[in-house]
Formats: C-alpha cells, sequence, structure tokens
C-alpha cells in the first residue's frame, strides 16, 4: 500500500511566517519541533514533514480504514534530507521526499523502497485551466501514467473511488495496482505501485 503528498511551495498558505507559531505546536512532535528549530531551512523542513505525515495518512487508511488523521500523532524520522520513516500506532512506515523547484513530493510505503517500489508522476496543473479542475486532472494523470506502466492505451482504463479511496479499472474489470492522487496549489501528483500485468515478468 502507499500514499503520496504534494506541497506547492510557492502557494500564498505555504509562505514563511504564514501559518502561527501555534500550528507547529499543534501539527509536530518534539523532536520535529526541534529539527525546525535548528533547520537552516525551516519552512521546507516544515512542509516536508507535513506532507510525509499526510503520505503516511493516506497509506494507513487503506490498511486500516478507522485511522484519524491527528498530525502530532504521526512521527516523522528523516535519516537525510529525503528518506526517512513515520511511525503512527505501533506501525511504521518508509518514507521519500522529492523537491522539484516549488514541486515537494512525498511518498509512503507499507513494505519496500519508496524510491524504487512507485511510480511518481508529477506535473503542473496546466495553466488556462483552474483550481476547480484539480481533482480531474490529476485522475487524468494516474489513468496516463498506469497506462503507459501497464503498456495498454489509456481508453482501456478508468479510475473509480471506493468509498474516498482511488481504484482503477481496466476494461470493465478491477485492477489490484496501488494508486494515491493529490494536488495542490499549481501541483498534481500522482504515485503507483510499480509490479507487472500476473503472468508478466
Amino acid at each position: 500500500m502507499l500514499g503520496n503528498d504534494i506541497i506547492d511551495l510557492g502557494d500564498p498558505e505555504t509562505g514563511p511566517g504564514v501559518r502561527h507559531p501555534r500550528f507547529d505546536a499543534r501539527v509536530f512532535t518534539g523532536e520535529e519541533r526541534t529539527a525546525l528549530a535548528a533547520a537552516a531551512n525551516p519552512n521546507r523542513l516544515r512542509w516536508s514533514l507535513w506532507a510525509a505525515k499526510e503520505a503516511a495518512y493516506k497509506c494507513l487508511k487503506k490498511l486500516a480504514p478507522e485511522t484519524c488523521f491527528s498530525p502530532v500523532r504521526f512521527a516523522v524520522h528523516l535519516d537525510t534530507d529525503r528518506t526517512g520513516s513515520v511511525d503512527f500506532g505501533g506501525r511504521r512506515l518508509r518514507v521519500a521526499l522529492f523537491s522539484e523547484g516549488d514541486a515537494l513530493h512525498a511518498v509512503a510505503t507499507d513494505a519496500g523502497d519508496p524510491e524504487r517500489s512507485v511510480l511518481r508522476v508529477v506535473s503542473a496543473l496546466p495553466a488556462a485551466e483552474a483550481p476547480a479542475c484539480a481533482s480531474q486532472a490529476v485522475r487524468a494523470l494516474a489513468r496516463d501514467a498506469a497506462a503507459a506502466h501497464l503498456g495498454c492505451a489509456p481508453g482501456e482504463l478508468e479510475l473509480w473511488r471506493e468509498g474516498r479511496l482511488p481504484r482503477l479499472r481496466r476494461r470493465g474489470a478491477p485492477h489490484d495496482i496501488d494508486l494515491s492522487l493529490s494536488h495542490h496549489g499549481r501541483f498534481l501528483a500522482a504515485a503507483l505501485g510499480m509490479h507487472p500485468e500476473p503472468g508478466v515478468t
């Protein structure tokens, strides 16, 4: 299972000093706040930690649907500026962070290496499209990425929701590839588990 989250660091709501100081106290663990206080770029680290928490929550929600998002309970431990883990309720997930300009992308998995076992796709929302179109655009992004990975035409695939979770159908039949969608500000992101079709090596 996997989860992902994208942050637009150029969005007004993620700018330095925008969040009230009490935000950090509500959202981050003591260890995370210590790291923020010592960071050369605390704003980038702040949103890296947030994205890791969101990605882990999306992954855990699939494993345990009763999981509630209480950010301070998702403890992020970064080994480097792009790899680490997230602990919640006795579970530990691997997390990887990717920075591409103002796009900050986090991917969390319950097994395997998120840098190698996940297909990531990040794209800018076309300037002509309003943010209200982001949900439709990120579904198209995920469908096209899945089609390329599976070696089929995009028209063979359909994204649908089971509850709040995105699922994939191929020619009308549910496909077991796991996927996660995210959008924020100018950016769209999709993450897909990379495994071959049954019987294909």
